[in-house]
Order: C-alpha cells, then sequence, then structure tokens
C-alpha cells in the first residue's frame, strides 16, 4: 500500500480513550495504557484557549480504512474537509469489530480489556461510557441493534438507541443532539462492513455505503453547528478497522495486512460561537 505517512507515525487506537477524556474533563478510564494525542491536544489549546469540550459527536463507520483512501482520495478530501486533523491510527490484533472497539473505548490492549477474539460479552473493564456519566456528560449511543456497540457497553449510566438500520441511528442520533440534556453522542454505522463481506471492498454496493457514511458524517457536522453552536464541540471520524479482498467478490478483515489495521481518525475541534 501506498500512503503519505511512515508506518512508526500510527498511534495505537487506544490513545482515542485518553485523548476525549481530556478534551471534555472527565477522568481516564481506570485500566487505559496509553495517553493522549498530542496533536489533537494542541489543536485544542488553540482553538479553545484552554477551555474543555462541551459537547462531542463521536461517528464510528465500521470497517472504513485506509485501503478506502488509497483507492479514492476524493472521498477522503470530503472527510478532511468537514474534519481537517488527520490522525493515522494503527488497530488492535485480531483487528475484528468488538476487540478493536473496546481498545477505542477503553483505552486497553485486548490482553487487559478481555476481548481477544470475535466475541460480544460486556465489558466488565471501565470505558468511556463509565467515566462520561461520572463527569455529569449524559451520553448516548446510536447503533444498530445486536451490533458489537450495542451490546459490550450495556450497563452503564448511558442511553441506548437500538435501531433497525443505519438510517434510523443516524434519526436518533439527531434526536438526541437537539436534546440540551445530551452532551455526547456516539453513532454507528455498519452498512460498509456488512455489504463489502458479501462483495468486496470495492464493489460498487459497498462504495456506496461509503457514500452514504461521508454524507451522514456531513450531516452531523452541519448539526453540531446547528444544535450545539453555543458550544465547545468535537466531531471525530473514528472506524474500528479496514479490510481487505479475500476472494474475488469477497471482502475480510481480522489479519495483520496493513488494508485491516490502518484506518485514519478525523477530528473537529470547534469554538462556541461568540
Amino acid at each position: 500500500m501506498n500512503f503519505p505517512e511512515k508506518l512508526e507515525d500510527f498511534r495505537c487506537v487506544t490513545a482515542f480513550t485518553p485523548t476525549v477524556c481530556t478534551l471534555i474533563g472527565a477522568r481516564i478510564p481506570a485500566q487505559c495504557e496509553d495517553t493522549p494525542l498530542d496533536a489533537v491536544i494542541a489543536e485544542a489549546e488553540k482553538k479553545l484557549n484552554g477551555e474543555k469540550v462541551e459537547k462531542m459527536l463521536i461517528f464510528a463507520p465500521d470497517a472504513c480504512g485506509i485501503h478506502l483512501w488509497e483507492r479514492y482520495p476524493e472521498k477522503l478530501a470530503k472527510v478532511e474537509a468537514v474534519a481537517p486533523l488527520r490522525v493515522p491510527t494503527k488497530v488492535v490484533m485480531p483487528s475484528v469489530t468488538p476487540v478493536c472497539f473496546a481498545s477505542m473505548y477503553t483505552g486497553a490492549t485486548p490482553a487487559i480489556h478481555g476481548i481477544q477474539k470475535y466475541e460480544r460479552p460486556i465489558l466488565t473493564v471501565e470505558t468511556i461510557f463509565n467515566t462520561f456519566p461520572e463527569a455529569k456528560k449524559k451520553t448516548g449511543i446510536c447503533a444498530v441493534n445486536q451490533c458489537s456497540i450495542d451490546l459490550i457497553f450495556r450497563k452503564r449510566p448511558v442511553t441506548y438507541c437500538s435501531t433497525r438500520s443505519d438510517a434510523e441511528a443516524v434519526k436518533f442520533s439527531h434526536f438526541l443532539m437537539q436534546d440540551p440534556a445530551f452532551d455526547v453522542v456516539l453513532n454507528y454505522a455498519t452498512d460498509y462492513d456488512h455489504i463489502m463481506h458479501a462483495t468486496g471492498p470495492f464493489a460498487d454496493e459497498a462504495i456506496g455505503a461509503l457514500d452514504r457514511n461521508i454524507a451522514a458524517f456531513q450531516q452531523f457536522s452541519a448539526w453540531i453547528d446547528e444544535y450545539w453552536g453555543g458550544y465547545n464541540r468535537l466531531l471525530v471520524w473514528c472506524p474500528d478497522h479496514g479490510a481487505h479482498e479475500s476472494s474475488p467478490g469477497r471482502g475480510s478483515h481480522g489479519t495483520d495486512m496493513p488494508e485491516d489495521l490502518l484506518v485514519y481518525h478525523f477530528y473537529s475541534i470547534r469554538a462556541k460561537n461568540k
């Protein structure tokens, strides 16, 4: 694969948790093994003059890895236009959804958080969905029913919106954003991953799902300004892993191939309107 960064420039996905906790002023989960992303913290210091983020929209598009950006740079440009701070990120092994999202939202490696294969137990370690509510940040998770994000973060004091489709998850996220009580909304998109397994990562149907993810992200960008314009706010694009063509017309992930392990996270930090 050809990409502009060196492999050593890619930070582990575990850095996501201490970064967003630091930005919003929440305690970092006890099992976190990583440190915040310096570039993101520096950008926040510059944009927010030392103040904390007050509202946060996390968009998690499944399997949208670096393999897509290498082939479709014009689509990457659309995401980067919304969230210009690009963070090269390396996920954990095995590169499957519950393992990667568990590491992303705990800051811990699989040996510590306990999910080390494709299984979906309720995590027993601390996550941001423990420490955000502890910091009085009302949090909602909008995801398709019975997916990994809908299952492994249960038994936390957050609002769960289990939907029948990605489109419904966007609608529920929109609803929560209009409620001033909510401070953090996580929206998960499963369609690209689901479709690429059946068609291959670059099939027209799969790229259609990627395009819908980009459109949703652009819509979230507009909504955080419309509903949260009076707050310091953060928008993040943060996929769990990438994918590769495993056989003609089929896609897969779970290996240590760059296509599976390497992703880009994108951050947009916006100061409250004066």
